[in-house]
């Protein structure tokens, strides 16, 4: 098995909850933690057993990495990832891949010309659950599925402020509000289940109950794929929920809160990673589900285990640049809709 030196590139925030995995990682080494925040580069050195810290963004690059994990601001990674790409390293990048289809469109070139790996981290499928119903939607057991929808809501963006220097408050920096940064995990995993591309879109978005935020704070995004298939998916940064449905002609899913499964279908039995249907379509398996952590080693589907062996193994990563581009057409496709007040078609380049 190839040994990797990695990089971290980001250690604060949302990489927090996954760097210490790692360490726990057979044949990876982290050489360094990077961060201008010489506390959370100290933090995650230790949580890592990396080799050294470093507050200076090119020592990420150095010769000795094979691998940069990039978990810094949106507006941060055209620049963070293209460097990364020239230097010669493989990259995860946190999504969205970037805060405009253009700086997204720089990184897949950059990518084209480095003859790198280029993956990007959806956390989402991590969960085994997603994984079982992508097959049981692609073997036909919910039949023709007519509608999905999806929610991803919290409330953080009540205590938020743009004008204290707050990266996710900006609307410059994240490309948006609440859609790019909570819809996309949606957007993509529709993408992924149906295996169907979106022709469509009608959106509203608005800045609801957060002033201090200078993006949208509520949206709801109808989607239309070519396979006639309508979903709906919605976010806040001021209320809370989350959800996610699949509706058949022959069956349904709902998933609420992380933790609430009900599921039936006309067909039967399935035996899945973590779902058990008997004959009668009926579940075995339902209730809690919740999501793996983010630095569990043991979880072969975690995002972060699968970029590491696509690099040993030589395999494509399960989330690559031009679907991360692809993701972001469908969210700015959606903004401009919210803006004008009318269906806009998806670009598909």
């Amino acid at each position: 098995m190839k040994s990797l030196r990695v990089a971290l590139l980001g250690c604060g925030g949302i990489a927090a909850r996954y760097r210490k995995i790692y360490a726990r990682l057979a044949g990876v080494q982290v050489a360094v933690t990077v961060d201008v925040d010489e506390s959370a580069a100290r933090q995650a050195r230790a949580e890592s057993d990396a080799s050294r810290w470093s507050s200076k963004i090119e020592d990420a690059f150095a010769p000795d990495i094979d691998a940069v994990v990039i978990s810094t601001p949106n507006h941060l990674h055209r620049e963070h990832a293209v460097a990364a790409l020239q230097a010669g390293k493989h990259v995860l990048l946190q999504k969205p891949l970037a805060p405009t289809v253009r700086d997204a469109e720089a990184i897949v070139a950059a990518h084209g010309s480095a003859h790198r790996v280029l993956a990007i981290y959806m956390n989402l499928l991590d969960h085994p659950l997603f994984w079982d119903l992508k097959t049981l939607a692609g073997r036909g057991y919910f039949g023709r599925i007519g509608l999905a929808s999806a929610r991803l809501a919290h409330r953080g963006g009540l205590n938020w402020k743009a004008h204290q220097g707050f990266w996710r408050a900006s609307l410059a920096k994240t490309g948006g509000g609440s859609f790019i940064m909570l819809g996309i995990h949606y957007l993509h995993l529709l993408h992924w289940i149906l295996e169907d591309s979106v022709e469509r879109v009608q959106a509203f978005a608005s800045n609801f109950a957060c002033p201090n935020l200078e993006g949208d704070d509520l949206t709801v995004a109808h989607l239309e794929f070519q396979k006639r298939t309508l979903a709906a998916v919605e976010t806040s940064w001021c209320v809370q929920e989350e959800h996610f449905s699949l509706m058949g002609t022959e069956g349904a899913v709902h998933y609420r809160d992380l933790r609430h499964l009900e599921i039936w279908s006309e067909n039967g039995p399935f035996e899945g990673r973590l779902l058990r249907l008997k004959g009668d379509g009926k579940p075995e398996i339902f209730d809690p589900l919740l999501p793996p952590e983010w630095d569990d080693a043991e979880n072969p589907l975690n995002q972060h285990c699968q970029f590491v062996e696509a690099l040993q193994l030589g395999r494509a990563p399960e989330v690559s640049a031009e679907q991360g581009l692809a993701d972001l057409r469908i969210v700015e496709a959606c903004y401009a809709s919210a803006h004008s007040g009318k269906a806009v078609e998806v670009f598909r380049s």
